[in-house]
């Protein structure tokens, strides 16, 4: 099964490091943006599969915002990236209901390792 994923993220070295590990697995990147205006005009007119959003992006809205909006309107998968370790934060984004939580720093075995949790839960729920 390839994937459609989005990647919701504003630094440029994480967009280019997810996309080249998202392709080396064999799937495809829809696309990438680094804010939520932009992340939920893409999502309107190309349905990915799976999103992956930083807690921390830049917008009006952050990360756990936009993906309260994505489920509602949308149910697509989000799986959060975050180098932020604060609990409350943390307790925020596990009630929107992620498939999975990234943490940063990330390097490409536990990315890859990451993946391969996420990609089987995917698999298991369709």
């Amino acid at each position: 099964m390839q994937l459609k994923v989005l990647i919701i993220e504003d630094n440029f070295i994480i967009q280019m490091f997810l996309e080249s590990i998202i392709i080396d697995m064999g799937h495809e990147v829809a696309n990438t943006v680094d804010n939520s205006e932009d992340a939920l005009a893409f999502i309107e007119v190309s349905k990915p599969n799976l999103i992956l959003l930083d807690i921390g992006i830049s917008g009006e809205r952050d990360g756990i915002e936009t993906s309260q909006i994505i489920y509602e309107r949308h149910k697509i998968p989000v799986v959060f990236i975050t180098g932020n370790s604060d609990e409350s934060t943390l307790e925020r984004a596990r009630r929107t209901n992620p498939i999975h939580i990234i943490h940063k720093p990330i390097d490409d075995y536990k990315l890859k390792s990451e993946f391969e949790i996420i990609f089987e839960k995917l698999i298991i729920a369709s």
